[in-house]
């Protein structure tokens, strides 16, 4: 059995350790707030632009550009994964990496070559060491740098596409849903897709005046537009900033999914270190009162035989 002085440096390490763990709780609950408003701020542009890109393509027709034409290599894949540079954030980066794993390992059976870039420590690092083929392409992220990583991604994949360097691009991240729940999504980024349906008027608030305008006989945004330029050239402009738009989305939600998750896993270990206070302090508590009584017992016996 562990003596009193030896407990007495477990509670003290344990005190020591929830500090901590609630000083990173706090940290992380502030880096929250300012994360979470700058991915859920970025959706109501990304999704607007999406909307005109599907407009702009059903009145254009037939439209040709590198960034939607599928390469003829069929050999290769390119993975950009996006994960955390530090740990201490529960299962956000290895459900992450797992769910990656299983995928590219279903595109290595079907005889593709797969080649990952790796933004972020904690992704590197798990594939590196699972012997995968891994560019590290930044590492220790700022926040603030994420617009121009987002940039020079979205070029350089128009670049390798144009060049058909690959088939086509997926992109691992987690989706950032609420305080609680991050979704680890694995999904194409390049050949770009058009969807029609992205270019129906919005459901909520936006559709209800759509349809108020059109009952007064206003003009429906629904519509027949003219473009000027044509919409060849116009969605030569935009394509690539939709591109640049849905890498800085998963850079942000990805940042906020950390914090997220770090909050949480920080909160469950300062809960659990007062529950292991509690269960020593209760030990340490009986193991004095044992040693108590037992040296009463030795009095009392030294004086009876005395």
């Amino acid at each position: 059995m562990a003596s009193l002085r030896d407990i007495r440096r477990r509670i003290g390490s344990v005190k020591n350790t929830r500090q901590i763990t609630r000083a990173m709780k706090l940290v992380a609950g502030a880096k929250l707030k300012r994360a979470t408003e700058a991915a859920v701020a970025a959706k109501p542009y990304q999704r607007t632009l999406t909307r005109v890109l599907g407009r702009v393509a059903q009145a254009a027709g037939d439209v040709e550009h590198p960034l939607l034409t599928v390469p003829s290599n069929e050999a290769q894949v390119l993975v950009v994964l996006m994960t955390s540079d530090r740990g201490l954030c529960g299962g956000f980066n290895n459900q992450l990496c797992k769910r990656t794993q299983e995928q590219i390992d279903l595109l290595v059976a079907a005889g593709r070559s797969v080649r990952i870039l790796g933004y972020g420590k904690k992704g590197i690092g798990y594939f590196k060491n699972r012997g995968y083929q891994v560019e590290a392409v930044a590492i220790d992220i700022d926040p603030s740098s994420y617009p121009g990583l987002a940039r020079q991604l979205a070029g350089r994949l128009a670049e390798e596409i144009e060049a058909g360097a690959f088939e086509k691009v997926m992109l691992a991240f987690n989706e950032y849903k609420s305080a609680m729940t991050q979704l680890p999504t694995f999904e194409q980024l390049l050949p770009m897709h058009i969807d029609a349906s992205a270019a129906q008027e919005p459901s909520g608030p936006a559709g209800e005046a759509a349809q108020m305008l059109e009952k007064l006989g206003a003009a429906s945004p629904s519509a027949e537009y003219l473009y000027e330029p044509g919409g060849q050239e116009i969605l030569t402009r935009l394509l690539p900033l939709a591109l640049r738009t849905q890498i800085q989305q998963a850079f942000l939600e990805t940042q906020a999914g950390e914090q997220a998750a770090r909050m949480t896993a920080m909160d469950n270990a300062t809960r659990n270190a007062g529950e292991l206070i509690n269960s020593l302090s209760l030990v340490y508590n009986r193991a004095r009162q044992a040693a108590i009584t037992t040296e009463l017992t030795e009095i009392v016996s030294g004086a009876e035989a005395l």
